[in-house]
């Protein structure tokens, strides 16, 4: 692609060489002229100085066609100067983009790293909890088993209670009426030795 200055630089080629080019059809054209009308010397000095004038004209058009590509010349320069301000105010945002989108790139890493560790970090503390959560269950089913034994166990206690509630007041009724039974006996005895002794005093009194 055609740069700026490659079209600068064939502009001012073109004018060079249409300049060459105007200046020789000129003094071609006068010598014709010259070489052609015998009129007389006021003619021909009337002619010549119409033709110098022609030229003159022609000359002034060159120059104003001259500083015409002159300007476009400069346009294109300030163009091509202003293009290229622009272009490094370009390059220099596209640099800024790019450190930026470094900048950024880097720093989604360093968010996913942080995300994956923080998600490891669940995941251990989501085991954890499952780990608690399981000991937990266990205890209380050792909890409810516990329970379970000590319920039967006061159950047993109170059955145990009242057996032996009973025993002592079975025991009491037995001491009771084996103290009627040896208080009975007592008697019975005392009564025993008091016929004997009457039987005895008796049998004394028959013999004698």
């Amino acid at each position: 692609m055609e740069t700026s200055t490659q079209a600068i630089e064939k502009l001012q080629a073109m004018v060079q060489d249409l300049k060459k080019k105007n200046d020789a059809v000129l003094k071609l054209i006068l010598e014709m002229h010259r070489r052609e009308f015998t009129d007389s010397r006021d003619v021909l000095e009337t002619r010549d100085s119409d033709y110098k004038e022609w030229a003159r004209v022609q000359s002034l058009k060159s120059r104003l066609d001259e500083q015409y590509l002159k300007l476009c010349v400069k346009k294109a320069n300030e163009a091509e100067a202003i293009s290229q301000q622009r272009l490094a105010a370009a390059e220099a945002e596209i640099t800024d983009l790019r450190q930026t989108l470094e900048a950024s790139k880097r720093n989604k890493a360093r968010l996913f790293d942080t995300l994956k560790s923080k998600n490891d970090e669940n995941e251990a503390y989501l085991s954890e909890l499952e780990s608690i959560r399981q000991a937990y269950d266990d205890m209380q089913t050792q909890n409810q088993q516990l329970l379970l034994q000590i319920t039967e166990r006061d159950d047993y206690n109170i059955r145990h209670v009242l057996e032996c509630a009973k025993a002592k007041q079975l025991q009491d009724t037995l001491l009771l009426e084996k103290h009627n039974m040896e208080k009975k006996i007592q008697q019975s005895s005392a009564s025993l030795n008091f016929y004997e002794m009457k039987v005895a005093k008796m049998e004394d009194q028959a013999t004698s």
